[in-house]
């Protein structure tokens, strides 16, 4: 399996259409997808397509263990929108409204998928909050296919930011493409990145990513000459080494 970086982050889906009938043709009234300049960030920086942090960043000032935060900062999404129409469902096991109008939304990255049949063109990945208005559900991510169809993102992954995804029954479900208008709206949530000292794994440090209260993925960074573990944010960038004489310990440094 192939891996795609766009916008900064990296991203694989594994997408193939349902078979669910005559798929409409995508909407007069659907937003422009965002262009590469609009979706772009820093190659190096995790998210930063994505999300922009937003006031001063808290950095460990002590000896941090196993799950201790290393660095978290506020954040706010790059592109909002707001849905102008209620969202459809179109699978037969997905009925009635899945978000109404109204309800505000942010733009979670963009994904191409992998399957026997090659990869696919890019699609951008928006994420709604049916609840914030009178909806059921907490929220819903689409992803964008160019046709008057959009793939419900797995419910049992993070929401708040995306890193890769599949769906659990091989297939995803489907809803009618979301017609919204890019604007600035408010996202009611408590909106942090936060990266955590996951413990080592041989001569590397584990770094788990966490948005919302929730995981969103686990890395390693390389040890680098100087000894130190070089960790970059949208917050800024960290550098941290094992504590002395404490291996199960890191402390943390502002990087220049």
């Amino acid at each position: 399996m192939k891996t795609v970086f766009l916008g900064g982050a990296m991203a694989v889906v594994l997408l193939g259409l349902a078979a669910c009938g005559s798929v409409p043709t995508a909407p007069l009234n659907a937003a422009p997808t965002l262009t590469p300049a609009q979706r772009a960030g820093d190659a190096g920086v995790p998210f930063s397509g994505v999300i922009t942090a937003v006031g001063p960043a808290a950095i460990a000032s002590q000896p941090v263990g196993k799950g201790g935060t290393l660095i978290r900062s506020a954040y706010r999404y790059r592109h909002t929108a707001q849905l102008t129409e209620d969202v459809l469902g179109f699978s037969i096991t997905v009925k009635g409204v899945q978000a109404p109008a109204g309800a505000p939304g942010y733009y979670a990255g963009t994904f191409r998928s992998f399957s026997g049949r090659g990869v696919g063109e890019p699609s951008e990945l928006w994420c709604f909050l049916p609840k914030a208005v009178g909806g059921k559900r907490d929220n819903i991510c689409l992803l964008r296919s160019g046709t008057g169809v959009a793939a419900i993102a797995p419910t049992r992954m993070n929401p708040w930011l995306w890193t890769q995804f599949s769906p659990a029954s091989g297939s995803f479900d489907y809803t009618h493409a979301p017609v919204f208008e890019l604007r600035s709206v408010d996202i009611p949530a408590d909106l942090q990145i936060e990266y955590r000292f996951a413990g080592w794994q041989g001569d590397k440090a584990r770094v788990a990513s966490f948005a919302g209260g929730r995981e969103v993925e686990t890395t390693t960074l390389e040890r680098q000459a100087d000894g130190r573990f070089v960790l970059k944010t949208v917050a800024g960038t960290v550098a941290f080494s094992a504590a002395p004489g404490k291996a199960d310990q890191v402390v943390v440094t502002a990087a220049p």
